[in-house]
């Protein structure tokens, strides 16, 4: 079979971003079919052009058996008119690539967030006489209106809710991140038994015996502050709105204030948010946080591998009535790391698997009580307690299992008529 992905933010390992689809489709060629990514050489995470030449337009990577084509996309810097811009970008450049391309598609599964892939997704597949099958990894435009950017009487959610719609209609299979989001989709009348959750995980492999060393100042950095005795509370992963790295910060003061100085918060990642959290960190006058750049995916094994406690928070928001399937959340699993993250969501990982603790959303005195728990805990304790964690991630969230799971949905998309 010849799969064709169409995601905007598709990457390898050895940059920052998702490799979501890239572990997915070293399965599928495993099991004898033929894929290709088209995706973005301009990386989400890092804000720079990571894949092409100044004059290339795009290029054809062959890497581990898995074709990836990377198009030249607008380049921006914030999350404004030019990130709209450098999205449909994307969508006028796939297609006319996808009419040129070699070979004939049997299934393409166009990936949001943004709804112009699977839009283009469509076109392609119609032109190309294949299957159309489309991933929602966000429910744009809902996810817009939750955290706040659009208002429902906006002109663009009116035409994303128009364009949702249409695509899942004309879909022979939806694919889902988050476990609750059939509900939001078949209030729109769509059938069930087109639904189909395939959540995010972890690639077993690149957390087995991971030979990437750290940039050699976040190595130095670790070893300053293991130095000190204190206990490595790690985040890893982006500084956006929806990350409410607010909570964490303030959860920091309070724990310099009340004099629990045992805990010591390392954030590594980018993001929109990033600049004013380290202004915010500086003028509160912390002691007891330090923020790292972005770093390669096929880095964070090494990474959490070092920390203590893994830590993440989460805006109050009604989004997360459909779930959460984040992928910091499966990698600080596989890495058997113990949890404490903020939420209000329909399912809670952590506390199925006994690796952590939940507390609400938003609220920095719980967070970091939480953390002081964890750092009065025995090294062996934290221990157990992210082993329970490393299980369930393996049982649920491995990439075999998720590939054969998506392998499954397609086929019977296909048979579906």
């Amino acid at each position: 079979m010849n799969v064709w992905i169409l995601n905007h933010y598709a990457t390898l390992p050895d940059k920052p971003g998702g490799t979501r689809h890239y572990d997915l489709a070293t399965e599928l060629t495993k099991r004898g079919h033929h894929v290709t990514i088209f995706a973005s050489g301009f990386n989400h995470q890092t804000k720079r052009e990571e894949r092409l030449e100044p004059r290339q337009r795009y290029k054809r990577q062959l890497v581990n058996g898995v074709d990836f084509i990377w198009i030249r996309t607008f380049a921006y810097k914030r999350n404004d008119w030019r990130r709209v811009v450098d999205m449909v970008s994307y969508t006028l450049r796939v297609i006319p690539l996808g009419l040129r391309s070699r070979g004939k598609p049997d299934v393409i599964l166009a990936s949001s967030p943004h709804l112009f892939a699977g839009l283009a997704g469509y076109v392609l597949a119609k032109a190309r006489r294949a299957e159309f099958v489309i991933e929602i990894r966000d429910l744009w435009p809902q996810t817009l209106v939750d955290l706040g950017e659009y208002s429902n009487r906006s002109l663009i959610v009116r035409f994303l809710r128009i364009l949702e719609a249409f695509l899942y209609r004309r879909a022979k299979k939806i694919v889902i991140l988050h476990p609750k989001a059939s509900n939001y989709i078949t209030r729109l009348g769509v059938p069930e038994a087109k639904i189909v959750h395939i959540p995010n995980g972890v690639n077993p492999e690149l957390f087995s015996n991971p030979t990437t060393e750290l940039p050699d100042a976040l190595a130095a950095l670790i070893s300053e502050i293991r130095t000190r005795g204190k206990v490595l509370v790690g985040y890893a992963g982006a500084h956006g709105i929806a990350n409410a790295m607010d909570t964490i910060i303030e959860a920091a003061k309070l724990l310099q204030d009340k004099g629990g100085d045992r805990a010591y918060f390392l954030m590594v990642g980018e993001g929109p948010e990033k600049e004013r959290l380290v202004a915010r960190a500086r003028d509160l006058g912390l002691r007891n946080v330090a923020f790292f750049g972005s770093i390669p995916k096929n880095t964070i094994p090494k990474l959490l591998m070092n920390v203590d406690v893994a830590t993440l928070s989460w805006k109050k928001s009604p989004l997360y009535q459909y779930g959460m399937s984040t992928n910091k959340l499966w990698d600080y699993m596989m890495c058997a790391r113990p949890i404490v993250w903020a939420i209000d969501s329909a399912n809670d990982p952590v506390a199925e698997a006994g690796c952590g603790l939940t507390v609400p959303p938003e609220e920095p005195d719980k967070l970091a009580n939480a953390i002081l728990e964890m750092c009065h805990m025995t090294d062996k304790e934290r221990e157990e307690m992210g082993k329970r964690g490393q299980e369930y991630v393996v049982k649920h969230h491995s990439t075999p299992i998720l590939a054969a799971r998506l392998l499954e949905a397609i086929e019977e998309g296909m048979r579906r008529e």
